[in-house]
């Protein structure tokens, strides 16, 4: 068969089933046509490859929508090889394809009905991989553009659907230009954020900020670094962040805040690289006082120099500021709070304000009372009933009876849920349903960035011992913790005593001791201290004495404590050790007797020979003898002897100043002494060494410094110092 009768022929079988209904058309005769005029078509593109018509045929062929072969892709394939062989071809086969027909308005009329059909299909299949195969391979310029908007909309839809950072970022990377990209941008920086900082760390948010730096949540980030880092309270944590982030917005109120706390340990605030201008100014005029003055009508107010610092006008001003020497830092006017630098930092009417601290205020106004620091800001909700600064680290805040925690910069950290809120040195109590959770500023300051307070030690009473140690109670147990909250001794069904050297822990009958290591691992039935020295007693009866000054261990059949001087009999002899670590030792059956005056001086009089040996308690020096009789100290260096029932006066030399021979000597005072003898008066000056014989009917009284009152022969008289 020539070309020209094939074509022709082919037309017509084409035609010819375009004319059948499509429930025949799927019937197998009709299929077997179908494959008939395929096999056909091949044969004549196989024998002659640069004609357009068999192209052209089979692109009409995988056309027809009513038949199982029916291939957008195979008829655009098709199509387009149509095309650009009738572009090649020569001006008479041009002529003799009309025939057919077949032209290049066939050619682009077929193109079209391709292109509009593939792009319904995909609308109607409505997806990415759709519309980018459309694309890539169909459409006009303007199919193409709807293509894509489309194609864009169904993937921004698919990321909204996993709605992950990530599933963002790869929508932006493949489709940079979709109308759709300011939104996915936006919501990739949000998703990004709340990934990275979901556990809201301290260390997610310092890794955040520095690995974006162009993201528009970065300053958020900073912010919860800010409150974070800050949470404790320290100043250190605010001259940390001062250190590590000096660019920050957040350094003003950092610079405020450690500037407080330095104002608070001393008035002389020191230097520091953080440290400014306006800081200085302001404690320079915080240092001032001010005078109300009144002009037109209108307050105003100059310093103590009389410089006129703020211009009148106030209506009004309290009744109490008018009498002048204004220090508060704070002034309340008819305008609002009035700050030192002459601006109105808290606009509105103020009743009441109570200076909190740190440079906080509580204020109260016609809505209720509030906590506003002196930078501005409010601090906890707008209504409340009470507040305090905790530990110079926190705020606290009570409202329906019940108390919360904020950090300085108004980061909420602890819910309202104490009953009270104490603080002893650097230990918070947090009181709940008759409870007490002990924490630190450290702890509750870890909170912020843990999202929760440790409530891992509850106790039912504490008290404060020692400097550093805290007895604690839990239920019948009892404990020591120390600032850290660590145990020195766990809690126990014991009784605990605090002592200078430690403590000393009573479990029965047993007592032990801790803080002197050589001493701790054995049981005691007694332990007692006094001054340097402890004093122990073991089950078996034994006694035993410890100098923690000195360091030695005595054993003993017997210990006691006398004055400030510590006792120690073993077998025959007894010794007394002395504060400042001599020992007087001497026989168990001496007699000795232990003399003390008002706490100032102390005395061991021992009896040797028929005499009496007095030595000073404290250097252990032997002073003097005197003989058998009675010796009693009347100062810290005088003592009265009686000897036969007559008394007189010695130093600690053993010297007579008033002879043995008075009835009765009453001290005056540490110097001066009334003398009785023979029912007549006299008196005695040991700083003078004066002596006034007894020849007067009364007892000589002090009239002032120097002059004496005597009465003799019914009448009184005065005696002069010589």
């Amino acid at each position: 068969m020539t070309r020209a009768c094939f074509l022709p022929a082919l037309f017509g079988c084409l035609q010819a089933v375009a004319q059948i209904s499509p429930e025949k058309l799927m019937a197998t005769q009709e299929r077997s046509r179908w494959l008939k005029a395929e096999q056909s078509i091949r044969k004549a593109l196989a024998k002659d490859t640069t004609n357009p018509e068999p192209t052209y045929l089979l692109s009409l062929y995988f056309f027809n929508a009513n038949h199982p072969s029916f291939n957008l892709d195979s008829s655009n394939d098709y199509q387009r090889r149509a095309a650009e062989r009738f572009a090649r071809s020569a001006v008479r086969d041009r002529e003799h394809l009309k025939k057919i027909p077949l032209d290049s308005q066939h050619l682009i009329r077929l193109r079209k009905s391709i292109d509009s059909t593939a792009f319904e299909e995909v609308k109607r299949l409505n997806s990415v991989g759709a519309y980018q195969h459309f694309i890539t391979h169909f459409g006009s310029v303007a199919q193409r553009g709807a293509a894509i908007e489309l194609r864009d909309e169904v993937a921004f839809l698919e990321a909204l659907k996993v709605n992950t950072w990530l599933r963002f970022q790869i929508f932006i990377q493949e489709y940079p230009s979709s109308h759709r990209r300011i939104e996915a941008q936006r919501r990739l920086d949000k998703l990004l954020y709340d990934d990275k900082t979901k556990d809201k760390r301290l260390k997610s948010y310092m890794q955040f900020y520095e690995q974006y730096p162009l993201s528009p949540y970065r300053k958020q980030a900073e912010k919860n670094i800010f409150e974070i880092a800050t949470a404790s309270g320290s100043p250190q944590s605010f001259q940390l962040f001062i250190e590590h982030y000096p660019e920050s917005k957040w350094c003003k109120m950092a610079r405020n805040m450690l500037y407080e706390h330095r104002s608070a340990e001393s008035d002389d605030v020191p230097e520091g690289g953080w440290m400014t201008d306006s800081l200085r100014q302001a404690g320079k005029s915080n240092s001032t006082y001010w005078v109300p003055v009144i002009k037109s009508g209108l307050f105003g107010f100059m310093d103590e120099h009389g410089n006129e610092v703020v211009t009148p006008r106030f209506e009004t001003i309290p009744d109490d500021y008018r009498c002048g020497d204004i220090r508060e830092r704070f002034i309340v006017t008819s305008q609002g709070l009035l700050a030192r630098n002459g601006s109105i930092f808290w606009r509105g009417h103020v009743s009441e304000v109570k200076d909190l601290g740190l440079g906080y205020f509580l204020i109260v106004t016609d809505s209720g009372r509030q906590v506003i620091h002196e930078s501005g800001f409010r601090v906890g909700p707008p209504v409340i009933e009470e507040a305090q600064v905790i530990a110079n680290c926190f705020v606290g805040i009570q409202k329906n009876k019940k108390w919360s925690l904020y950090s300085l910069v108004g980061r909420p950290l602890l819910a309202h849920v104490y009953d009270d809120v104490t603080v002893m040195d650097s230990i918070i109590l947090l009181t709940r349903n008759d409870k007490k959770v002990v924490t630190t500023p450290s702890r509750i300051g870890r909170a912020a960035d843990r999202g929760e307070l440790e409530e891992n030690f509850v106790i039912d009473e504490s008290r404060k011992w020692g400097e550093q140690y805290y007895w604690v109670r839990n239920g019948i147990l009892e404990g020591v913790i120390d600032r850290n909250l660590s145990f020195v001794i766990p809690l126990d069904r014991q009784k605990l005593r605090k002592t200078s050297f430690g403590f000393v822990t009573g479990k029965g009958d047993n007592y032990f001791i801790k803080g002197i290591k050589r001493l701790e691992n054995t049981s005691y039935v007694s332990v007692i201290e006094q001054a340097g020295w402890v004093r122990m007693k073991t089950a078996a009866g034994r006694h035993f004495l410890h100098d923690r000054g000195f360091g030695w261990l005595e054993e003993g059949d017997s210990a006691w404590f006398q004055g400030q001087l510590a006792f120690l009999r073993a077998g025959d002899s007894v010794r007394a050790f002395l504060p400042a670590g001599q020992k007087i030792s001497f026989q168990k059956n001496a007699s000795f007797q232990f003399k003390e005056y008002r706490d100032s001086a102390a005395w061991i009089v021992l009896e040797e020979k028929k005499k009496k040996v007095v030595y000073d308690a404290t250097s252990g020096a032997k002073l003097f003898m005197f003989e058998l009789g009675q010796i009693e100290p009347v100062s810290a260096n005088l003592f009265m002897a009686t000897y036969l029932n007559k008394k007189g006066i010695i130093n600690e030399d053993g010297k007579i100043l008033v002879p043995l021979e008075y009835d009765a000597i009453v001290s005056s005072d540490n110097h001066a002494f009334s003398l009785l003898k023979d029912k007549k008066f006299g008196w005695y000056d040991a700083n003078s060494n004066l002596l006034i014989k007894p020849f007067f009917d009364r007892n000589i009284l002090s009239y002032n410094a120097r002059i004496r009152l005597a009465y003799k022969e019914h009448g009184y008289g005065f005696i002069l110092p010589d």
